[in-house]
C-alpha cells in the first residue's frame, strides 16, 4: 500500500515494471542543508503513486522503503504511541498528539483476489486517512482512520479498526535516513477474497520539538547535503498471490541551498 502523483522540484522520479509502474516526489521545509554541527529543523512531505499495467489493478505492495540523503531524526524523550496499544484500542484517540509524527491519506481501489482487472465486478474505492506514530526506539506505527464524507473504504465495508496497525522503522544509514514499511498482509487482504490495490499516498512528516535539560530538541533535522541536491530514492516491492515478488526503485533529488 503506497504511493501519489509528481513533479520533482528538481526532476520527476518515475520507476516502469511488469506490473506496476511508479513515481515518486518529497519535498522539505525548510530547504536549507545544515551541518552536524550546526542543524536545520524540517519537516517534509512524501508523494508516492502505483499503477497496474494490462488494464489491471495495482498489484498489492509488500514494503516500500524511502531513503534520504542529510536527515537524521530523533524521537528520543517525545511522546510514544505503541501498535499494541491502537490495536487493543481500534482506534487511536488516546495516543498523545504529540507521538503523531506524520498525517496524510492514501487512495485505493480493493477487488476480488481472482480478477485483478481495474473493471472487474466488486471494486470500489478506499481511501481511508493515514496516522504515523512515534512508537519509541525507531519504530514506527501506521494506521488508517475513517473520515466520513471524503474519507472511507467502500462506503463503509471497513471502517478505523477494520484494518489493525502495522509497524514501520525509520533509521540512519550513513549519511542516508531510511524509512522501511513492509505491508502485512493483512493490509493487502483485508476480507477474503478481496486484495487493496494502493493508488497515492501523501504523508507530511511534522516538525517536533520538546525540551531536553532546558533545550530544544527538533525530531527531524538537516545535516547536509550532496552539493547543490538532496537526493532521494524509493524502492517499490508488489507481488501478485503465487506469482514472485517484484521490486523496482525511483530516484529524484530536490534543491538544497547552503
Amino acid at each position: 500500500m503506497i504511493g501519489t502523483a509528481l513533479a520533482v522540484l528538481v526532476g520527476a522520479a518515475v520507476a516502469m515494471a511488469a506490473i506496476n509502474t511508479y513515481s515518486a516526489q518529497m519535498k522539505f521545509s525548510p530547504t536549507k542543508a545544515g551541518t552536524g554541527k550546526k542543524p536545520v529543523p524540517v519537516s517534509f512531505s512524501v508523494a508516492y503513486q502505483a499503477k497496474g499495467t494490462n488494464g489491471n489493478r495495482t498489484a498489492p505492495l509488500t514494503d516500500v522503503k524511502s531513503t534520504v540523503y542529510g536527515l537524521k531524526a530523533n524521537w528520543k524523550g517525545f511522546p510514544t504511541c505503541s501498535e499494541a496499544q491502537i490495536a487493543a484500542a481500534k482506534n487511536d484517540t488516546g495516543c498523545p498528539s504529540g507521538a503523531l509524527v506524520a498525517s496524510g491519506a492514501i487512495t485505493a481501489v480493493i477487488g476480488p483476489t481472482n480478477n485483478q482487472s481495474a473493471s472487474a465486478p466488486g471494486t470500489a474505492p478506499c481511501d481511508p486517512l493515514l496516522h504515523v506514530w512515534n512508537s519509541g526506539g525507531g519504530k514506527l506505527t501506521f494506521f488508517f482512520v475513517d473520515e466520513p464524507p471524503n474519507h472511507m473504504c467502500a462506503g463503509g465495508a471497513l471502517t478505523t479498526g477494520s484494518v489493525p496497525p502495522y509497524p514501520g522503522t525509520i533509521k540512519a544509514s550513513g549519511k542516508n535516513l531510511v524509512l522501511d514499511t513492509p505491508v502485512p498482509t493483512y493490509v493487502s487482504y483485508p476480507l477474503y477474497g478481496i486484495e487493496g490495490s494502493l493508488e497515492t499516498l501523501n504523508l507530511t512528516f511534522k516538525k517536533l520539538s520538546v525540551r531536553s535539560h532546558g533545550k530544544k530538541v527538533y525530531d527531524i533535522q538537516s545535516v547536509g547535503c550532496h552539493g547543490s541536491k538532496r537526493p532521494y530514492s524509493v524502492t517499490f516491492t508488489a507481488n501478485e498471490p503465487n506469482s514472485p515478488s517484484e521490486t523496482d526503485t525511483v530516484r529524484g533529488a530536490t534543491k538544497c541551498n547552503k
